[in-house]
């Protein structure tokens, strides 16, 4: 079927199609020639299953895209149950105030940061932001934080002159990525299938609360004893490659 005849069969616009198409929510039309392209059954039934999520379960894009992988990838087992697991957990670790969001570059111009270090420290994960149907981008309060802390790091002396440009805090993302793969990959294996969203929810929001303040004094403790070590040795370790 045509363009037309696809907005007809659904009630979504042209627009919001090629929209969730440009994000993988919907696949690409054939198009046996250049300016043709054709749609089938399968467009019909996505678009009406996204209403639905919409509708019923109130998700947001973000969720729908993984909910559609999922499905592609025929994934099921104890991942399925759990979709959308992050609309019950998100409110149980903020209060009201920080559930608002606001403008990314709103956010830039009031944190200290130049604009180009900021959207350096986007690029490598190191601050999310949210891009929206009509290409702003917004920031939860988390991420603002963030930013104002980034900008706190380089008032405090760690600036490019002694090494310490934005890609020197790459490893941060690295290593909390690395992290949170494995807690999140662990949490969803050995729970996944036997509590339901709410249960979910309020386990992880106690262990994410736990672990947030657990880690920091073990790395601070850990920070120390390094320290000491070197002054016991004299110097570093021979395997040490830090830059």
């Amino acid at each position: 079927m045509k363009m037309k005849e696809l907005e007809k069969a659904t009630g979504v616009g042209r627009e919001t199609i090629r929209f969730y198409i440009r994000e993988g929510l919907l696949p690409e039309p054939e198009r046996p020639k250049r300016n043709v392209a054709r749609y089938g059954e399968e467009h019909v039934e996505r678009l009406k299953l996204i209403k639905q999520l919409q509708q019923e379960r109130f998700l947001p894009l973000t969720v729908i895209k993984h909910v559609m992988h999922a499905r592609d990838q025929k994934s099921g087992g104890p991942v399925e149950p759990l979709i959308g697991l992050e609309e019950v957990l998100y409110p149980l670790l903020a209060d009201p105030e920080g559930l608002k969001t606001r403008l990314f570059d709103e956010a830039v111009a009031t944190c200290g940061l130049s604009p180009e270090d900021a959207e350096e420290l986007v690029e490598m994960e190191l601050v999310a932001v949210e891009r929206r149907e009509d290409g702003s981008r917004w920031i939860d309060h988390r991420n603002a934080r963030l930013l104002q802390l980034w900008a706190e790091v380089r008032e405090a002396g760690f600036t490019a002159n002694l090494s310490y440009g934005p890609r020197g805090w790459q490893r941060y993302a690295e290593f909390v990525k690395f992290l949170v793969d494995d807690e999140v990959a662990t949490f969803y294996r050995n729970l996944g299938d036997r509590l339901d969203q709410k249960e979910a929810a309020k386990l992880a929001a106690a262990g994410i609360r736990l672990i947030n303040e657990i880690l920091p004094l073990m790395r601070t403790d850990a920070i120390l004893r390094e320290v000491r070590e070197i002054s016991r040795r004299g110097g570093l370790a021979p395997d040490d490659k830090s830059e």
